[in-house]
């Protein structure tokens, strides 16, 4: 299973870095202590001023207001809620004093992560499928690290003769995964042309076969024709 890198995701309007969430995860946006503000992302969430006789309600589903804190929550976050979020913030009375803008993106999380060989002619192939947004792919062995495999591919070749067990990590920016195999040894060259040798052998004795049979069909069809005559 992936790890989340924490069950819940703290980020202020105020911070410049952009604010990563999971699909399910909950966001609580961390406001400033003003005497009003507005925030929106494509419509309005949320109007606050410090002189309302009860604490506003979130324009929109799945959002929340704590009032002691004056922290927005974002419940069982969706990929539709990524996007840039601006606040707007007031002074006591009603005059803007400035504005603050975060980038928040919600990733789904890294999961079914599965690694997989194949034997080639000179070597073998990995690969390492896995679900999720924004992956990115390294590898690890428990002989030696493999640097032509941790440049973010997801694939990659190796030397036929390589064997042990072999590891694929996959992280974004909201959880990690792994999967570990087992490479056992791939046949060398000769083992593939002797395999293709007995497939060309095959083949040619099917078509002598075929000719054989053909060409006596076809002196039985002449005698007939010629008794027949």
């Amino acid at each position: 299973m992936g790890s989340l890198f924490q069950d819940l995701v703290v980020c202020r309007m105020s911070q410049r870095n952009q604010c990563y969430v999971a699909v399910g995860q909950t966001l609580q946006l961390q406001m400033p202590q003003e005497d009003g503000f507005d925030l929106r992302s494509t419509s309005l969430i949320l109007k606050y001023r410090k002189t309302q006789s009860s604490p506003p309600i979130p324009h929109l589903p799945r959002w929340q207001f704590i009032n002691d804190n004056k922290t927005i929550i974002l419940t069982s976050a969706e990929r539709s809620d990524s996007g840039t979020y601006t606040l707007n913030i007031y002074d006591v009375d009603g005059k803007i004093k400035g504005s603050y803008t975060l980038q928040v993106n919600i990733e789904a999380p890294v999961s079914s992560v599965k690694v997989s060989y194949s034997c080639l002619t000179f070597g073998m192939e990995v690969n390492c499928a896995a679900d999720g947004d924004d992956l990115h792919f390294s590898w690890t062995s428990d002989i030696i690290t493999l640097p032509r495999l941790e440049n973010g591919s997801s694939t990659g070749k190796l030397e036929q003769d390589h064997q042990g067990n072999i590891t694929c990590h996959v992280e974004n920016h909201v959880s990690r995964d792994h999967d570990t195999t087992e490479l056992l040894h791939c046949p060398g060259f000769m083992v593939f042309v002797s395999v293709w040798l007995c497939e060309v052998i095959i083949l040619l004795s099917l078509l002598v076969a075929f000719n054989i049979y053909r060409q006596i069909y076809r002196k039985q069809k002449i005698t007939e024709n010629q008794e027949t005559l």
